[in-house]
């Protein structure tokens, strides 16, 4: 909800909402007395759309200084934590979308930018309490922007209580398990890049174990098997990635290159995938001029996404243990299919190594990609959110500095997104199409489930309210 003041009267714009079914939430917020009605609007009035940008791009930034945490998994729980404690802080004060977890009352006039700023923070210091100097810089400064000392101080308490909350609701989640993982050396299942890192150790065996944050029947999710190694699409998938990811003697063009780099953020120091895909939320919104609910409901939405498609992947990833093209391509002469002819030098262009590392490939099971299906999420839920895939947008990489990716569509992006995988010759393209359509459907439950804005006759009720106590007010003055 955003107040703009035009020649002498203020002028209104309600939320957007996709949804109109009516919930306790709305009845409880249509029953509000006039006052509180007043409190809301006030509270909507002073909160900035760009606080919960402020604290996705603090969030970045924060994985960025922690390289023990820097994986696929951390990265995804981190930024759905994040902004579940965001859009509740958000839904609760400005009743303007169901919270996430059950939260207890704010005190009226409690400040939006003070909460979302608190409960960020709190979240961000459970996971990374080595940057703790560093989060309670970036809270001082966005609590310095809030000049209301009393609804600052409401902000604060109730910040800390939806902070505290979200991180006692996966303090135990299975995120720290240890999952016993040994490479069986068999035909087709996954081994180390013999080339360049031969004593690499799988990450994730257990992610997939995780507890989902939204879905309800996560098994419904998992991908069908791949195709078998004696298939014909194996053989085509094969054939693809053996001529288009090869570093040498490759059929790629120089845009196909620029587009597998592009993408990448696999090395250490990039911040996970999940940082890429979270500038790329930020840039949306940012050019779309959310309002303050709509940037909370938008973050959580494609957030908790990513989140519940990665354990979905993982999952797959170490049930189904297939090699990577590496290793495939290389020992084609033992696959069984005789459409498969093996290049026992073969080398892939390489997950980027950014000059820091060699050039390498990703180490855990190829199917599914987890890039793809992590795209497939977050493109499918900003689609979902605004009600179009048809959004002009840029994206810039750190893997590539002063590149700049244009699009006019989400599912353009998605799909490149996933064929940077078989550029950089790390995954077959099943492994790319299947995650895709999972990361979707991922999205489309979430959407439909989770999340709810709520129905906008309930915003044109407190604001009827708030007017009418307003002329009361004028008439008695």
């Amino acid at each position: 909800m955003q107040f703009l003041r035009l020649n002498g009267c203020i002028k209104i714009r309600l939320p957007i909402v996709n949804s109109f079914r009516f919930n306790n939430r709305m009845r409880n917020t249509m029953k509000l007395p006039l006052l509180s009605c007043v409190f809301i609007l006030l509270a909507a009035s002073a909160a900035r759309a760009d606080v919960v940008i402020d604290w996705n791009r603090i969030a970045g930034d924060t994985m960025l200084g922690n390289q023990t945490l820097q994986n696929p998994g951390m990265g995804s729980r981190t930024y759905a934590m994040v902004n579940i404690a965001i859009h509740d802080a958000v839904g609760s004060i400005l009743g303007t979308h169901d919270t996430f977890y059950r939260q207890s009352s704010p005190a009226l006039g409690a400040s939006v930018d003070a909460a979302v700023a608190t409960a960020a923070h709190q979240v961000l210091s459970s996971i990374y309490p080595d940057q703790q100097s560093a989060l309670d810089l970036a809270l001082s400064n966005s609590l310095a922007g809030v000049s209301d000392t009393n609804a600052r101080a409401l902000g604060i308490e109730f910040g800390t209580r939806v902070g505290q909350q979200v991180v006692s609701k996966r303090q135990s989640d299975g995120f720290a398990q240890s999952t016993p993982y040994t490479p069986s050396g068999e035909v087709g299942r996954w081994s180390p890049d013999p080339t360049i890192t031969p004593t690499q150790e799988a990450w994730g065996p257990g992610w997939g174990a995780m507890q989902p944050f939204a879905l309800r029947n996560a098994p419904s999710f998992t991908p069908p098997a791949p195709p078998s190694l004696t298939s014909q699409e194996y053989a085509d998938a094969f054939n693809e990635v053996a001529t288009f990811g090869a570093l040498n003697g490759s059929s790629r063009t120089a845009e196909q290159t620029e587009i597998g780099l592009f993408w990448a953020y696999d090395r250490v120091g990039m911040g996970s995938p999940m940082r890429l895909y979270n500038n790329i939320v930020q840039s949306i919104a940012t050019d779309q001029q959310n309002d303050v609910a709509e940037n909370a409901r938008l973050f959580a939405l494609t957030s908790v996404a990513m989140a519940d498609a990665g354990i979905v992947a993982w999952d797959s990833k170490f049930e189904n243990d297939l090699w990577r093209p590496v290793t495939g391509i290389r020992g084609a002469d033992l696959d069984g299919n005789p459409d498969t002819i093996a290049i026992h030098d073969w080398v892939p262009l390489g997950a980027p190594g950014g000059g820091v590392y060699d050039d390498f490939t990703p180490s855990f099971p190829a199917y599914v990609s987890g890039h793809s299906t992590f795209g497939g999420a977050v493109f499918q839920a900003i689609a979902n959110f605004y009600g179009t895939d048809n959004i002009d947008f840029d994206v810039t990489s750190d893997e590539l500095p002063g590149v700049v990716r244009s699009f006019t569509s989400l599912s353009d992006a998605m799909i490149e997104n996933g064929r940077s995988r078989i550029y950089l010759g790390v995954h077959w393209n099943f492994d790319d199409t299947v995650g895709q359509e999972t990361g979707k459907s991922i999205a489309n439950a979430l959407f439909a489930n989770s999340f709810t804005a709520v129905p906008e006759p309930a915003s044109l009720v407190v604001f009827g309210g708030a007017l009418g106590c307003w002329v009361v007010w004028r008439c008695r003055r």
